[in-house]
Parts: C-alpha cells; sequence; structure tokens
C-alpha cells in the first residue's frame, strides 16, 4: 500500500465522523436550544419535539412578560374564558374544521402584527422576513421584551409542530395555541416595559 493510498483509506475512514461533526456544528444552537429545554420526545427524520413542552414554556414566557398583567397571562384552554373579538372566537370554527389551519392562521396574525410594527418603525426592513426574524429585530428596536421575543419563537416552534406533524392535531391543542396566541397579540398592541 503506497501513501497515497493510504491517505484517500484513512479520508475514506473518517468521511462520516467528520460529516457528522460539521452537522452538530452547523445545527449546535438549534439542538442545544431543544436539549435545553428538556425535550422528553425527539424522532429521527423529520424531528419530533412533544408539542405540551413548546406550550408550556410559551406559557412561563408570558407570565413574565411586562407587557402583559397577571389577568392576562393565558390560562389553560379549558380554565380560560373566551373574550369576544379574540383569535380564540373569531377561528373557533376553522378549528373544529382543521386545528392545523387555525394554528396556522393565528401564527399569520402574529406575523402580519409583527410585520405592523416594523414598518410603522423608523427603520422598516427592505425585504420580508420570517416571523422569528422579525421578532429579533422588534426585540432589537425596543418594540418587544425578551420575554415576548421567547414566546413568539415557541409559537413559531407549535406551529411548525402542528403544520409538520404526522399525528393529528386535536381540537384541544388547537385551542391552547390561540389562547397563547391571544395574549401575544395583547403583549404586541402593548408597550414593552423598558
Amino acid at each position: 500500500m503506497n501513501w497515497l493510498a493510504f491517505v484517500a483509506s484513512l479520508v475514506h475512514s473518517l468521511a462520516w465522523p467528520a460529516g457528522v461533526l460539521a452537522v452538530v456544528i452547523v445545527l449546535r444552537k438549534p439542538i442545544g436550544a431543544a436539549l435545553g429545554r428538556g425535550v422528553r420526545r425527539l424522532k429521527a427524520g423529520p424531528v419530533e419535539v412533544e408539542f405540551d413542552q413548546v406550550k408550556a414554556e410559551v406559557r412561563e414566557e408570558l407570565a413574565s412578560s411586562p407587557e402583559l398583567t397577571e389577568a392576562q397571562v393565558p390560562a389553560p384552554a379549558s380554565q380560560a374564558a373566551v373574550p369576544a373579538s379574540s383569535l380564540r372566537e373569531e377561528l373557533s370554527t376553522l378549528a373544529e374544521l382543521s386545528p392545523a389551519s387555525a394554528i396556522g392562521e393565528a401564527s399569520k396574525r402574529i406575523e402580519i402584527r409583527l410585520a405592523e410594527m416594523l414598518d410603522d418603525s423608523s427603520d422598516p426592513p427592505q425585504r420580508k422576513l420570517a416571523i422569528r426574524a422579525m421578532a429579533r429585530l422588534a426585540r432589537e428596536r425596543g418594540l418587544i421584551s425578551d420575554e415576548t421575543l421567547a414566546a413568539i419563537e415557541g409559537m413559531s416552534v407549535l406551529r411548525n409542530l402542528a403544520a409538520h406533524s404526522r399525528d393529528e392535531i386535536g381540537l384541544d391543542r388547537a385551542h391552547e395555541y390561540l389562547t397563547l396566541a391571544d395574549a401575544v397579540m395583547y403583549a404586541l398592541r402593548a408597550k414593552p416595559a423598558s
């Protein structure tokens, strides 16, 4: 075996560990965030996170949000009163027909509100941004609090789970999402405490 064959054999043997290492390096923040959240179930292809765990984290972020009073923090959907002109009220019929569609529509409303806030700011974005990027930009500009940013990021994860889940999202989960979305919308309409 000459030295070129040896080097080729060595490269071939180390290719898959190097590939895995590269993926871990590139995805270290999302992987770290998922593991930091205490993911109870992780499923390869596509990755699956437990809906209820993320939902509880969003509720915790909203509970500590300076834009919301204790009375405005959402209770679990089964205990929450449904205010008139809320997303939960507006989208209840859609939720009964297609819970995942209701979740998608509520997410779109949050995205629209963020876009309005950024458009009204002194330096509106020049291009369309994804909801998480808009939320981070709104936080950088002092339009929302850290807690509201974290809640929006969690809501985005929940929306993705609902949209890409192989399992049917039930009406109860849709109502939970809509209740949380109402609180996020209220926080987006309130002025953040500095």
